[in-house]
Order: structure tokens, then sequence, then C-alpha cells
């Protein structure tokens, strides 16, 4: 593209006839009219686009645009068709500019029509069908013209805006408010499409230019000795030779590439001085670097020994540039593009010191940078906190949705956590979905600040390739030096107290105490005592009655399950039953009460069944489970029916597909479900239609306050009278007193179970007293 047409396209056509490259223009006219294919089929889709809006809402002004697309597409074709007919070889400027208006006009009422037409739809409609045609046809055809007329930026932008910025007026005024997020993206779009363009049109220019340099140069190197000019040629770093005066001998052509020299400032007898001075005006390299040269010359010639020197031009090259002495004193200067190798360099060093999925600082990087913050605490006594940030529900986030979505969710956690701190603070990914952060003089005050926006900024759900996702952060604090004075202890420190947010709910922080310190030794030994316990066979089960309300008879008892500890006594399940889950040994305890549970019921009346408690951490092993329960039947030969499994509703939160499997595999063998501890969680009675359970158990805290709470009250009665309708028994817990039986009973419930009734007694009591039915 010659320069005279790169000024008339970058000016609008403005210049005189006189100043134009008629031929370069009249080529570029031609090619819009080249064929009427390039019309057809996007007129075809403008007439389409506004007839199916009137087809899918019958609204009269879409067959009025319709009609309105068609004559304008049929103006079109015959502009061009009335183009094509005649010989413009000899079109004068004047002919020439008309014809380019004609089709501009054209195009831009075109788009202009569909533009609106987009608008009508996504404003005065809430037909799905008109706002996607509306938004796909748009989108589709102003994509085109950003293909096909790159070398027309003005053009594009117009097009771009008569199209997109009516689409973008209509999703951001339309009655959906997801719309409006997508109207400012198509702002975006509208953006990204003109920079493209205006990229590519540089890039059409510049290639141009390229071009007509690299035909200028060959011609000028032709005259040389061809041998020597091909040898010097195919060397891959540039080469340059200098008399003794300095002056240029001979230099190839990587040489000129290199530093950007024109062919003026690559002919021998250049002084080295003309080539430092180009080199200095157009800022290639600074003046501070070209001393550093010269200084370098100098000992060259004086000592006769080659020196090297490393320089870095204003575009990002990285030159090494070798000065050597040469014959009667010249210099010989070799210059390598050390930019790929430097690069690649800097690469293997960031690959060493951050994490590659989140650019984060990686666990090497920790650990030199928390050394530097106790080396700058003893030196100045600046102290600083270490907050250690875990996700919490990640695992089930890469256990259900895969670890593509899973690393898509950790990106974003960084980009959010980098979002919340200062420019000054460290953060690091120590591994998995667990998070570093180093704060340097920080304040108590600043530091819960800090960790509460890095908390807030993870409360927002992830869209990750159309998946909403939520995970929360938890995060535990240490201060240095008072919670540690080495980078061991207060990691530590900072993980017992992440622990301890974990333990009080999640989704919040804690700062680390001494007492935090105490109360993980005593859980560490719990836990040892626990395993010991699992291993010897020390467990115990004990079995509380359920009631039918009707015949006050025992219907089932719940297996509860007991350790007797033999230095602390009973240790209450709420302490023990965490722990297990937390250290991977409640799989092992659940298989275990199972089956001693079909064991000792098998020895029960026939009628009476048991009821089982299995966490939701058993059902991440769906295979365990269910061979654990048909090896538990059959070693027993308990009936099946008589085998019921409560469940709670965090397992139909964490995976309902897969928890939906298992229960729908165990049912086929003939085992009943209840929902337990109905009422204290997130409670939706959608559960109780989707799934199959037998019964429901609603939470004692209600029968505690059933007769002075209406909502307590009401909430048993709307879950009896759906359990009746879903032929589902409803157990109400913690019933106390014959008062609160009779309320329960004449609020629907079914069956009861609670103190009144009885209390969790070993299997041992319940043969001393033969098993009787009857709780009177």
């Amino acid at each position: 593209m010659s320069g005279t047409l790169k000024r008339l396209m970058a000016a609008g056509g403005r210049e005189k006839a006189d100043d134009v490259d008629l031929t370069g223009y009249t080529l570029l006219v031609s090619s819009l009219f080249s064929s009427p294919a390039s019309i057809i089929p996007g007129g075809i889709a403008g007439i389409l686009t506004p007839f199916l809006c009137w087809l899918s809402t019958g609204m009269a002004i879409f067959m009025g645009l319709t009609l309105l697309v068609t004559f304008i597409v049929i103006l079109r074709l015959l502009t061009v068709m009335a183009y094509r007919r005649r010989n413009h070889a000899n079109d004068s400027y004047a002919q020439t500019r008309r014809w380019d208006r004609y089709y501009f006009l054209g195009a831009t009422v075109f788009s202009a029509v569909l533009g609106y037409s987009c608008y009508v739809a996504l404003v005065h409609t809430n037909d799905p069908a008109a706002h996607i045609t509306s938004v796909a046809s748009t989108i589709a055809l102003a994509s085109g013209y950003v293909a096909r007329n790159a070398g027309r930026p003005k053009f594009v932008a117009v097009q771009l805006m008569t199209f997109c910025i009516p689409m973008a007026i209509g999703l951001i005024a339309a009655q959906n408010p997801y719309y409006r997020y997508i109207g400012y993206f198509a702002f975006l779009y509208v953006a990204a499409n003109i920079a493209i363009t205006n990229s590519l049109h540089r890039n059409l220019l510049a290639l141009s230019d390229a071009t007509k340099h690299s035909k200028a140069l060959a011609s000028a190197l032709h005259s040389q000795n061809l041998t020597l000019d091909a040898a010097l040629n195919t060397m891959i770093d540039g080469l340059a030779m200098f008399d003794r005066n300095l002056k240029l001998a001979v230099s190839n052509t990587p040489h000129s590439t290199l530093y950007g020299l024109p062919e003026t400032l690559a002919l021998p007898g250049t002084p080295l001085t003309a080539i430092a001075r180009f080199l200095v005006e157009r800022q290639v390299i600074s003046q501070e670097q070209l001393r550093d040269i010269r200084m370098a010359l100098t000992t060259v010639q004086s000592t006769q020994q080659a020196a090297s020197h490393e320089v870095v031009t204003r575009s990002g090259l990285v030159l090494v540039v070798t000065f050597a002495p040469a014959a009667e004193g010249g210099i010989l200067m070799l210059t390598e593009d050390a930019t790929e190798r430097k690069a690649t360099e800097a690469r293997i060093e960031q690959m060493a010191r951050f994490d590659e999925l989140t650019g984060l600082a990686n666990r090497f990087e920790y650990n030199t940078q928390i050394a530097e913050a106790f080396a700058r605490l003893e030196r100045t006594g600046e102290a600083f906190a270490l907050l250690y940030l875990d996700l919490d529900g990640f695992k089930q986030v890469n256990d259900s949705l895969g670890h593509d979505i899973g690393d898509h969710v950790l990106m974003e956690t960084a980009s959010r956590l980098r979002g919340a701190i200062r420019s000054n603070d460290m953060l690091a990914r120590f591994g998995g979905d667990e998070f570093l952060l180093i704060l340097p003089s920080a304040e108590h005050t600043i530091v819960t600040a800090i960790a509460q926006r890095m908390i807030n900024a993870m409360t927002r759900a992830f869209d990750v390739e159309g998946k909403t996702v939520y995970v929360t952060a938890s995060v535990g604090i240490a201060m240095a030096p008072h919670d540690g004075t080495n980078p061991a202890d207060l990691l530590r420190h900072a993980d017992t107290a992440l622990y301890k947010a974990k333990s009080a709910g999640r989704n919040t922080l804690m700062f680390f105490n001494p007492t935090m310190a105490e109360e993980m030794l005593e859980r560490h030994e719990i836990e040892v005592d626990l395993r010991k316990a699992c291993a010897d066979g020390t467990l115990e089960l004990y079995y509380q009655p359920i009631i039918d309300l009707k015949t006050q008879e025992i219907v089932s008892r719940e297996a509860l399950m007991r350790w007797r500890h033999p230095t602390r006594g009973m240790v209450p399940p709420g302490i023990f039953i965490p722990i297990a889950e937390q250290s991977g040994l409640i799989a092992a305890m659940g298989d275990w009460a199972i089956r001693q549970a079909c064991k000792d019921a098998a020895s029960w009346e026939p009628g009476i069944s048991v009821s089982v408690n299995v966490s939701p951490l058993q059902f991440r092993e769906p295979r365990r489970i269910v061979e654990t329960v048909k090896s538990a039947l059959l070693t027993s030969h308990f009936e099946s029916r008589r085998l019921m499994l409560e469940v709670t509703e965090s397992l139909l939160i964490e995976d309902n597909k897969l928890a939906l499997s298992v229960l729908d595999e165990l049912r086929a063998l003939g085992v009943t479900f209840a929902l337990d501890d109905f009422g204290t969680g997130y409670s939706s009675l959608a559960y109780l239609s989707t799934y199959p359970f037998a019964q429901v158990k609603i939470d004692q805290s209600f029968a505690r306050e059933v007769h002075t709470n209406e909502a307590s009250k009401a909430v048993i009665e709307a879950v009896c009278q759906l359990a009746r309708r879903l032929h589902m028994n409803v157990v109400v817990e913690g019933i106390e007193t014959e008062q609160q039986r009779i309320a329960v009973q004449l609020l629907g419930a079914h069956r009861a179970q609670g103190f009144l009734f009885g209390r969790p007694e070993p299997l041992t009591t319940i043969k001393s007293r033969g098993g009787n039915r009857s709780v009177a």
C-alpha cells in the first residue's frame, strides 16, 4: 500500500486528486464491489433478522423493518451491478470517491437499521427468540466487517457502532437484569474489534513498508562481493568491522536490523560516531549506555583483549555486544540477540520462584521472603503478620466438577486476593488451596481489616464455564515476634489459628493465642487415643428407643456411638466424632457401626428396626459404603427392611447427584433412609420429595420450644402434613416431658424419641430387660 494511499485513508479521503495514488485507490474501491456474493449472504441474514423477530413476536414494527432492510439490500445490489457494468480503468478521482461513498452509505444505513431492530427486540419485547436472533445476527454481521474491511479502520468503526451501540443500549435497558452486564460487554466488544482492526491495519501498512525497505536493501547489497555477502548475511549474529579510525569497513544485515540502522549508516566509511549519534537520537540506547560502550572500545584498543557488554534497547531487545581487536588496529564488533535466551532464563527463574497456575509466589519464594522478614525484624524491630488462608469446600469442587474448574477457581482466587491486599504485601500459594500472606509493619487492626477483605472477596460466586461455584475462605493469623520467633513456629501457630477458624464455622478469621496450642495438643492426644480405640475395638454402641406415639411401643432404636476413655471417662460424641471426620477415621468407624448395629439388632424382636447415623464423608467412597451394608446384612442375617440409615442435609448440599445415586443403590437392597436433624440447616422441604426418605427426624430444638414458640409449632405441623402426603413417618427428637409428647402428637407426629421414653443404653442392659417393647 503506497504512502499516499495510507495518508488518504488516515485523513478520511480529504486530499486533492493530484496527491492521491489513484490506481491504488481505484483498486481499493473495486475490491468493495468485486462480487455481489459478498453482499448477498449478509443481506439475506439482515432481512431474516427482523422477519424472524416478526414471526416470533407478531409486532408490526418488525415487518416494517424487514421491508426496509429488503429495500436497502436491493439498492445495494443494484449499486454493485451498476458499478460492475462499467469499465473503471479511466475513472477520475471524483468518480471513484463517489462510488466509495455509495458503498459506505449503503453499508451504514444497512447497519443502522439492523442496530435499531436489535434495540427494539431487546427493549420492547420479552421474547427470548427475538433476543437471541437479534443479538446473534448483530454480532455475526459486525464480526464480518472486521474481517473484510481491516484496510478501512474508520469504515469498520462506523459500521460497528451503528450495529452494536443500539444493541448494547438495548441490552442495558432490557428488563432482564443479566442483559445489563452483557450490554456493558458489548461496548468492550466494539472497542476490542476496533482495536483489532487498527492493529491489522497497522500490520498491513508495516508489511508494505517493510517489503519496500527489504527490496531497496537487497538492491544495494547486490553490488557487493556475492561470496562475502552470502557468508555475512547467513550469520545469526550481527557483525561489523571498523578500521583503526573507527570507520565502518563491512557489516551484515543482522547488524543493521538489530540496531535499526538505515542503509546510509550501513555503508563502508560510515564513522562509528555517526552510528552512535543516530542510536542515541532515536533512543535505541541511552547516553549512559553509549558511555559504557566507548569505555569498552577504549579498553579493547589499549589492551588488545576482547570485552563484552550487555545492552538493553528501548524496544526491549537484549543485545550482548563483544568487541575484539582486528588486523591493523581495527575493531571487530559482534552483536548477539540474547532476548530469547534471556527471556528463557527469566522464565526458568519465574518457574522456580512463582506458581505456574496462579502467578503467585510459590513455597520456595515464600521461604525466602519469610526468612528476609525475620532478618528485617532482627535488624529494625519491624514486626509483621503471617496469614494462613485455606478455601472452604474446595475439595468438593474438585471432586464434583473436575480439576479444570478447580484450577479456574484457584486462578480467580489469586486475582481476588491480590485485589484485597496492599502492594508491598507478599502473597504466596503454599500448595493446593492454601495461601500465605506476609504483612509487613502491620498492626492488629490493619491485619484484621486486610484478612476480612480477603474473606469478603471470596464470598462472591464464581462463574466458571457456565457453572456457579461457591467457595469461602478461612484465615488463621500469627503475629511476629509475639507468636513465633522463627519461620517454623510462626507458620505452625498460623496453621493452628486456621484450624480454629474452620472449627468456628469457617468463612471467618482467628488470631493465634497460646490456649489454641494447648487445645491442639489435647486434640492430637484424643486423635491418637481414638485411633488406638478403633484398632483395639473398644468403641461401643448405645441404643435409644424410638416409640410409636399411638401404641406407645418401641418400633426402632437409634445406634449411638460411645467411647469410654481409660482416663478421661466417657468422651462426648460432639468431641470425638468431628476429630474422626477430620482425621479420616470416620469411614472405618462408620463401617464398624453398621456391622455392629446389624449384628446386635438381629437378636431383637422381629418388629423392631435399627437406625444408624452415616457421615457425609462416607458417601465420598460410594462403593465402600454399599459393600459395607451388603456385608453387614449377609453376615448378621438381618432383614434389610429393618435397617434405616440416617443422613443429614449437609450430604445433599455437598453433592446431591452422588448422594442420590448411592441412596438409590442402597434402597435397591431394601434399606430405608431417614433425614436427620431437620430444621438445623438449610432444611429445604424439597429434600423430602426429591430423595427416597421413609422418615424425617425433626431436631430436638423444636420440641423444647413447642409450648413457647409458634414458629416451632408451625414447622412441626407443616412437616407432618407434608410427610403424611408423601407416606413418611415423622420422628420428633428431644421429648422429655409428657406435655411435649402430647403437643407433638396433636400436631401430627407419628413417632418420638427422647429421655421421656428412655436414655441411650448398651445392648447388655436391653437384653437384661428381655427386650420389652413397651416403654410404660
